[in-house]
C-alpha cells in the first residue's frame, strides 16, 4: 500500500464503521464518505448507498482536479460531474462529491465523512448552532475538533452546498489560519475531516459526545464556555 494515499479497503472500513456505529451516525442511505486516491483521483460513496454495507462496486472514482474546477463555476450541470467519472458506467456519485473535492484541496486532508448524528442535528437545528460552532466547553473537545468549527447555513445538497461550504470555510481559515476538522451544516449534519481514518473517527465521536454535553448544559441554564485565550492555548499545545 502506498503510505501517502488511502485505499478502497480503508474507505470501505470507514463507511462500515459509520453505518454500524451504536451512536447511529448514519442510518439507511444517510451519510457519505470520500478519500483521495493516487494519480489525482477521488473516491466517494455512490448516491443513495447504505454505508453499513457499502461494497467496492458502490465506490465511484472521479478526477479530483476536474471536480475542483467545477466548484469555481457559476453553475455545474450534472453532465459535467458525470464527465469527471473515470468509469461512466459506474453509479452516480453522492451529492457531496463536489464539496469533498474542494475540501481535499487543503493540506493534510485525505479522508472525509458526512454523518447525521442525532445530538449534532439537535444542536444545529436549533438557535444555538452558532454558539456550538464558535465556542468550546471542554479541553478534549478542542484537541479533537479544533478551537472552533465551520458553520454553514442550509443549502440544497450538491453544487449550491459545495459553493457555500467553500465560502464559509475560506472565511473561517482567514480567521484561524489552519484547516478545520469539523464542518457543521445547519439542518444537514456534519463533515469530519482528517489525514487518516482514525482521525476522522475521533473527530466524529468526540463531536457527538460534546454535542450531547452541550444539549444537557443548555437544559440546565448553560452552557458555560471556556475563555478564548485558554481555548487558543490548548489548541496550540494539544496539552490537556
Amino acid at each position: 500500500m502506498n503510505e501517502l494515499f488511502p485505499t478502497h479497503d480503508e474507505l470501505l472500513g470507514l463507511a462500515h464503521w459509520i453505518g454500524q456505529h451504536p451512536m447511529r451516525l448514519a442510518i439507511w442511505n444517510e451519510g457519505s464518505v470520500a478519500s483521495v486516491l493516487p494519480n489525482g483521483k477521488l473516491a466517494v460513496s455512490a448516491a443513495g448507498a447504505n454505508l453499513a454495507c457499502l461494497e467496492s462496486a458502490s465506490l465511484v472514482e472521479l478526477d479530483l482536479a476536474k471536480l475542483q474546477a467545477l466548484v469555481s463555476l457559476e453553475e455545474a450541470p450534472a453532465e459535467k460531474i458525470v464527465e469527471a467519472q473515470t468509469n461512466p458506467a459506474a453509479p452516480a456519485p453522492c451529492a457531496d462529491a463536489l464539496a469533498f473535492a474542494d475540501l481535499f484541496g487543503f493540506e493534510g486532508i485525505r479522508f472525509a465523512a458526512h454523518t447525521q448524528p442525532i445530538p449534532i442535528n439537535q444542536v444545529i437545528c436549533s438557535p444555538r448552532a452558532r454558539q456550538f460552532s464558535d465556542r468550546r466547553n471542554l479541553p478534549h473537545e478542542i484537541v479533537a475538533c479544533g478551537q472552533a468549527s465551520v458553520l454553514v447555513p442550509f443549502m440544497p445538497p450538491g453544487f449550491l452546498l459545495a459553493k457555500e461550504i467553500r465560502r464559509k470555510t475560506a472565511l473561517w481559515r482567514d480567521r484561524y489560519k489552519t484547516t478545520p476538522k469539523l464542518i457543521l451544516m445547519q439542518n444537514h449534519g456534519m463533515i469530519a475531516l482528517g489525514e487518516t481514518v482514525e482521525e476522522v473517527k475521533q473527530v466524529t465521536e468526540m463531536a457527538v459526545k460534546y454535542a450531547e454535553i452541550f444539549v444537557g448544559a443548555a437544559m440546565m441554564g448553560g452552557p458555560e464556555f471556556m475563555k478564548p485565550n485558554y481555548v487558543a492555548q490548548i489548541d496550540a499545545t494539544k496539552i490537556v
